[in-house]
């Protein structure tokens, strides 16, 4: 593995990644694994599962989470602050560009047809990443039947990543090879002096800003970061409580705007929080945005960050290695089974199908970047509005 990446290479990549993860945060770790890991070879694959696992486990985005540990991970704290930046800034960007002129010029339906070209793209690179996972990580029948048993529970059940990966760790605690791997390509242990001058900045800034702040974005911003900080699952679980709060609470947008708003953030590319950004515009401008986007995604950043590096603290021991062989087959599960769940919403026809096996047989034998693909497959959307 390279050593070594700029903070100016580290925005620029999760900028463009920003821009083009369309399907969710397993589509974006799909993403990060083909730039960071396959291509640029500065990131390890455990690194990825580490980020998963303590992002799952805490509250807020989980999205985000993962993308700020992998840049704690690659540059220290201010690695994580430009990467959680540049991954939200193309979305945030189109969320206000949407609220500004959704009225009278946004059009749904020529970008559900934009989106219908892209998907088949994003799902290719999910199956993609998920196959090498397989074939890298589960390696025992028992990691199979987990794998298998996993997607089951997901198709007929409601299970959620959490209680998975309980059930994978105790799974991996009991029949799981009892092994110290000491793993060298981990993060370089930062003193925590280090990461509390990071932390303390951050915290500084949010109160700074909560004292300057007009009433209504001083309300965005301290009733978003309690949605941040209180909730687990990622952002389908955080809707219905963002809902209560904006909606029925201080009645910041109406039903119907809340609705534009999710439906946005699902049409658009990274993480469905980003709907914040535009509940924050309507209810208090661009200054509300700004207050809305900080409070969902900077408070539980932090605790991200404090969480990643107390678990790269911990003694690589063989049961923790154990119970960790346990909780890889549940994720290359879970992001298996997205695949299926981002190609739902534009369904499964002749089109899509097809353009799907396009991709993925261009990405694993022609190795043609996931950017070319998605530029590629967009411009041939442009055809059929």
């Amino acid at each position: 593995m390279k050593k070594g990446i700029s903070l100016f290479d580290l925005a620029k990549i999760f900028l463009v990644l920003g821009a083009t993860a369309f399907g969710g945060y397993t589509a974006l770790v799909a993403m990060i694994q083909k730039e960071l890991v396959d291509k640029r070879q500065v990131l390890s694959q455990q690194i990825i599962y580490d980020g998963i696992l303590v992002a799952s486990m805490i509250p807020g985005p989980l999205a985000v989470n993962v993308v700020i540990a992998i840049g704690y991970h690659l540059r220290g704290w201010l690695g994580a602050l430009v990467s959680g930046i540049s991954i939200l800034l193309p979305a945030c960007s189109m969320m206000i560009i949407s609220a500004l002129f959704i009225s009278e010029y946004f059009d749904f339906v020529m970008l559900k047809i934009m989106i219908g070209f892209l998907i088949p793209v994003v799902v290719a690179v999910i199956l993609s990443v998920s196959f090498k996972m397989f074939k890298n990580e589960v390696t025992h029948f028992w990691q199979m039947i987990s794998v298998l048993a996993t997607l089951l529970a997901l198709i007929f059940t409601s299970i959620n990543l959490l209680t998975s990966i309980l059930i994978g760790g105790l799974i991996g605690f009991l029949w799981g090879e009892k092994k110290v791997l000491n793993i060298q390509d981990h993060l370089e242990i930062k003193s925590i002096q280090y990461l509390g001058v990071g932390v303390g900045i951050c915290l500084s800034f949010l109160i700074f800003l909560f004292f300057l702040l007009p009433s209504v974005q001083q309300s965005l911003l301290v009733e978003f970061s309690k949605v941040s900080l209180t909730l687990f699952g990622g952002g389908y679980v955080m809707i219905q409580a963002i809902h209560d709060v904006v909606v029925n609470q201080f009645m910041w947008v109406s039903s119907d705007e809340f609705n534009q708003a999710i439906a946005l953030g699902q049409l658009t590319p990274g993480p469905i929080l980003v709907s914040a950004t535009y509940i924050g515009f309507k209810a208090g401008g661009l200054l509300g945005a700004f207050a809305a986007t900080v409070g969902i995604f900077m408070p539980a950043g932090l605790f991200m960050l404090l969480a990643s590096h107390l678990f790269k603290s911990m003694p690589n021991n063989k049961w923790l290695n154990a119970v960790i062989s346990g909780i890889k087959p549940i994720i290359v599960a879970f992001i298996l089974y997205s695949a299926y769940v981002v190609m739902r919403p534009i369904g499964f026809d002749f089109q899509s199908i097809s353009l799907a096996i396009i991709a993925l047989v261009m990405i694993n034998y022609l190795h043609i970047n996931f950017l070319w693909l998605m530029l590629g497959s967009g411009m041939l959307s442009l055809f059929f509005i």
